[in-house]
């Protein structure tokens, strides 16, 4: 629908109600052919009728906003006149598909953005956090609309599940924001600096008690592949839980007994050489057997990456530990197996700076003037202590079978494999995942809990 031409002025635009269904056309009075179009999503679009060559044309000229006004509009429709009347393009100067910093929006400048982390070694991390939160609240946004109170709105928001991803993600949009700043003349300070940050978590402390060590490997065994197999890798070797399911067949050699994670996928950027002890290489070579992928564990859907599904795994295993024990034990999770490998290194009787190299940490005893002199990788007492512990984690399991009368783990099992679980939790020291898999374990009695 068309109306007669009307004075348009910017208020009149911003006060005009967008129609039910459809959209109308108004015309402008000062400028023959130009006209506002209102759409019913409220959107304001100028255009040109113009006869061209004996045919209509309609020649977009722009949105409305508070960058492009009523007397912008004017100005370039005279211009695309003039041009006409020239014999020029008529489209020359009709606003192009753009990319990058040009194309206004987030999600415009997103590409360009990536390609500038693209050598980071958290690129996936970054990828991530924007394809999952920042894209779908704000991608459709000019960043220099965004105000730091919507910021603090949407972080809150994930905070209120997840305060840690919410440092996170605040974080990740706050080095979007910096690298956007001279790039974007309108932009004129960064919202994600004063926008409010949730509080950082309190540092943990849980490490599993000798009895859940002993409980927790065999409630492994029961858990069965990927994660099973997996997380009894995590408890061995003490290693960063993306270290392990991120990680290549390639890193591995069994003939040196030796696992190299390379610098890049390594947290603190230095590769770390992990020595393999017995029990480590069993599980390597029944991982092995569960498919031929490049990928150690690859998810169902992709052979590139990983598996996925840890929350609904963590949540079976954290109930079959407190039925196992008998009580709610505390809450705990893959990362708190690191301090535990830890704990149990030192209770071992390893010297602290063995123990830091096994977790690959810079810090502590390794940081600092003692960092850059002392180069000693302690390689042969990494292959030392692990051997030790891996000892003590199979005896553990050894000393803590689980309950027959409980169920099982996992439920939806076979009838034949609910008998053979039956079987291997009575036999005490032959249970399934404990001594039966890797051969026989110190026998030394168990120690008190």
């Amino acid at each position: 629908m068309v109306s007669k031409p009307v004075g348009l002025t910017d208020a009149k635009i911003r006060g005009l109600k967008a129609p039910a269904e459809g959209q109308v056309e108004i015309k402008d009075a000062i400028v023959p052919g130009l006209r506002l179009r209102v759409g019913a999503s409220g959107a304001r679009t100028f255009l040109l009728r113009k006869r061209v060559a004996g045919v209509v044309r309609n020649i977009t000229i722009g949105r409305y906003s508070d960058r492009f006004g009523l007397m912008d509009a004017r100005k370039k429709a005279r211009i695309v006149l003039s041009d006409i009347e020239a014999g020029g393009d008529p489209y020359q100067h009709v606003p192009k598909p753009t990319r990058g910093a040009a194309a206004g929006t987030l999600r415009g400048m997103w590409p360009d953005y990536r390609a500038a982390k693209a050598d980071r070694r958290s690129i996936a991390e970054i990828e991530r956090v924007f394809n999952r939160h920042i894209l779908p609240t704000f991608g459709d946004r000019m960043p220099e609309t965004i105000t730091r109170a919507e910021i603090t709105r949407f972080i809150d928001s994930i905070a209120l599940e997840t305060p840690v991803m919410a440092r996170g993600v605040l974080g990740q949009f706050s080095s979007f924001y910096g690298w956007a700043l001279p790039r974007l003349d309108r932009l004129q300070f960064n919202p994600c600096r004063d926008a409010g940050r949730p509080p950082p978590p309190k540092a943990r402390d849980r490490v599993l008690e000798v009895r859940e060590v002993g409980l927790l490997w065999n409630i492994l065994g029961e858990e069965g592949p990927p994660f099973g197999p997996a997380i009894k890798l995590l408890l061995l070797t003490g290693q960063r839980r993306n270290e392990v399911f991120s990680a290549d067949r390639s890193e591995f050699d069994f003939e040196t007994r030796l696992w190299t994670i390379p610098a890049s996928r390594s947290k603190n950027g230095v590769a770390h050489l992990v020595p393999l002890s017995e029990p480590v290489v069993e599980l390597l070579k029944g991982i092995w057997t569960l498919s031929d992928n490049d990928k150690l564990l690859a998810s169902r859907g992709d052979t590139q990456t990983g598996p996925s599904g840890f929350s609904k795994t963590m949540a079976r295993l954290r109930r079959a530990m407190t039925t196992q024990v008998g009580r709610e034990t505390a809450h705990w999770t893959l990362h708190d197996l690191r301090r535990t490998v830890a704990t149990g290194l030192q209770r071992l009787g390893v010297r602290l700076e063995v123990t830091e190299a096994v977790l690959n940490h810079i810090s502590g005893s390794r940081a600092g003037i003692v960092g850059v002199y002392q180069r000693h990788n302690y390689f042969e007492e990494k292959r030392a202590a692990l051997e030790a512990w891996s000892e003590e984690v199979v005896k553990l399991g050894t000393c803590h079978p689980l309950d027959p009368d409980l169920p099982p783990v996992r439920q939806r099992r076979s009838s034949d494999t609910m008998v053979s679980l039956g079987k291997a939790r009575g036999g005490g020291a032959k249970r399934l995942g404990a001594t039966a898999h890797y051969g026989s374990a110190d026998q030394r009695p168990c120690e008190p809990d």
